[in-house]
């Protein structure tokens, strides 16, 4: 059985896919936000207005304003971007002073505790303890002797996690009590900006602004190239982001970025604008 009217082509269907990338205010390079979907969507304010002539008091004309766009985006890659979009942060890359040979003590400690290693010396061991407690901690650690209760533990009685800076005491030796003094004597070695580690530094940053560049790649349907001149995210739009998770599903980010008018743009694109290719 026939249409009664010709169908469209169904080349104006979409099955869209494609890449995405953001170019930060003051950079001239455009960072990609890697494995990612995109979605946009419009907002508006309407006002009615009803005639009073009328007992049921129809609307009569209505007038929109306020018109604004967002753009959602959800991502799975945790480069420099989504660390920074996703946690607000500051990015750059880590240092560290080395440590060329050091014991910390810590008291009062339980089995299986976590004991984080720390930079800073001084004779003065409560000159020490304070500069520990303002220490960001150490990566790369290397342990050379673990005491508890001034007697050495073989290498069988605790864990050393050398990447992240921390001993774990397993077993007290023969003799041990519920709570014991641990002293760990370690080095770390200096760290440089090159070295390609990177730190993020939480809550920095209350928005991000720049430039959005979308290309799609669709699996059916006309491909178009879409800029957004200016785009801010804020914190307000975040999604939960998954540190730890009881799967294997790859955790992903949502951001949210709303469109600013940008009246450096030839006029009417200044919220942006999309161009079919090929």
């Amino acid at each position: 059985m026939s249409t009664i009217y010709k169908p469209l082509d169904p080349k104006l269907l979409n099955k869209p896919a494609g890449q995405c990338a953001f170019q930060l205010e003051g950079t001239t390079s455009l960072v990609p936000f890697g494995h990612a979907t995109v979605s946009f969507k419009t907002s508006a304010t309407k006002s009615e207005v009803r005639t009073p002539e009328d007992p049921g008091r129809p609307i009569i004309a209505t007038d929109y304003s306020e018109l604004a766009g967002m753009v959602d985006v959800e991502f799975g890659t945790l480069n420099t971007l989504g660390l920074a979009l996703g946690f607000m942060a500051n990015v750059k890359p880590f240092t560290q002073e080395a440590v060329p040979a050091k014991v910390q003590t810590f008291k009062n400690v339980r089995v299986n505790q976590w004991l984080e290693l720390k930079g800073g010396t001084d004779a003065d061991a409560d000159v020490q303890a304070a500069m520990e407690v303002s220490h960001p901690g150490l990566v790369n650690t290397v342990v050379t002797a673990v005491t508890v209760g001034g007697d050495v533990i073989g290498a069988a009685m605790f864990r050393n996690d050398s990447k992240g800076g921390a001993v774990q005491v397993t077993m007290w030796p023969e003799g041990g009590s519920v709570e014991e003094d641990v002293t760990v004597a370690f080095s770390a070695p200096q760290v440089l900006g090159t070295s390609g580690k990177q730190v993020a530094e939480l809550l920095q940053l209350l928005s991000l602004r720049g430039r959005f560049v979308l290309r799609q790649n669709n699996l059916r349907g006309q491909d178009r190239k879409i800029v957004i001149p200016k785009l801010v995210f804020g914190g307000d739009g975040g999604s939960d982001i998954q540190l730890i998770q009881d799967g294997n599903d790859v955790v992903k980010v949502k951001v949210s970025g709303t469109i600013e008018a940008d009246y450096s743009q030839p006029p009417g694109l200044e919220s942006g604008y999309m161009v079919d290719l090929g």
